[in-house]
């Protein structure tokens, strides 16, 4: 089995247990293993009082992102540290994807 088939059977068993990111309509898709993209429309329970998405929600959609591309060796990882900037407001109705690719897989 090729490590994209692995990947997205990796990515489908994660997801079929997560309700976080169930209940948020966050979608994801594996285009090859190591990589992913979650997407995710902003809707009005997701906006603050300054009437964006709350930051939370936002690193929530890269946590997911960073989560399965990560997790696509049939090996549970876990982070150890995140960080996020925060370039422009994301607003109701947005669609937004977050990508996330690994750089260096470690033994």
């Amino acid at each position: 089995m090729d490590t994209t088939t692995i990947a997205q059977r990796c990515a489908e068993a994660m997801y079929a247990k997560d309700a976080a990111s169930q209940a948020l309509g966050i979608r994801v898709d594996i285009p090859e293993g190591g990589r992913a993209v979650a997407r995710m429309t902003v809707r009005e329970d997701m906006v603050n009082g300054f009437d964006v998405c709350h930051g939370g929600l936002l690193f929530t959609l890269a946590d997911t992102a960073f989560a399965f591309a990560c997790n696509g060796y049939d090996d549970v990882t876990v982070a150890a540290a995140a960080s996020i900037d925060f370039l422009r407001p994301a607003r109701l109705g947005d669609e937004l994807h977050a990508l996330a690719s690994e750089d260096y897989r470690g033994s």
